[in-house]
């Protein structure tokens, strides 16, 4: 985009799917939800009810208990999340989750070691890092390295352009399933962190995960 008198305003520029499928769509919501994350990083106030919304992208096992994870409070469009970018310029993305949750597979454990995870909400922006094409925001659950006994959470990886761990947790050897037993042991976090209310960020951006 051009800019106009020196200005740019606009939610993120050609946007795509994860697949690369450009989306052109730029609804109302959007345009709202640009204003209502004008905040530091973390998890917003219920988008509906702006009540205090602790169960925002809260980590829980999928029903019967498997290999992958459940991400969300269980009401659509009511989590919210702000992710700050780290360049000059890019400001923040506020990231709508607009299913009641999303499903996110779990890495295999090891055969004979422990493993550490974490769930991370990111956001890919070929502005600023990240695949070239493709700008989504998306959920991710990442392995650490295997290890006898201290194995490390893994960090986010460098190439997006934003993004926050929501949890972390272990699995023991050759395990089979995440449980809500495991997301809540003393070796898992919840590092979801609260966001606060700031002046409008001119720099403010929007995603729909």
């Amino acid at each position: 985009m051009a800019a106009v008198h020196g200005l740019k305003v606009a939610v993120i520029g050609g946007r795509t799917n994860s697949s690369g499928t450009a989306q052109d769509d730029y609804d109302q919501e959007e345009a709202r939800l640009i204003w209502a994350v004008s905040r530091t990083q973390g998890r917003t106030p219920h988008l509906i009810t702006q009540a205090s919304n602790n169960n925002a992208f809260k980590v829980r096992q999928n029903t019967g208990s498997d290999m992958n994870v459940v991400v969300g409070s269980g009401t659509a469009s009511a989590d919210g999340y702000v992710l700050r970018g780290t360049s000059a310029g890019q400001g923040s993305y506020g990231v709508m989750l607009d299913d009641a949750s999303v499903t996110v597979a779990v890495p295999a454990a090891d055969g004979s070691l422990l493993k550490a995870y974490g769930v991370y909400l990111f956001v890919n922006d070929e502005a600023y890092s990240g695949s070239a094409g493709l700008a989504y925001a998306s959920l991710i659950c990442l392995a650490g390295n295997p290890h006898a006994s201290a194995p490390q959470v893994p960090s986010a990886s460098v190439s997006y352009a934003a993004s926050a761990l929501l949890w972390s947790f272990r699995l023991a050897a050759a395990a089979t399933a995440v449980t809500n037993t495991i997301l809540d042991d003393s070796n898992a976090a919840d590092a979801r962190t609260t966001s606060r209310a700031l002046g409008v960020d001119p720099y403010e951006t929007a995603l729909y995960l």
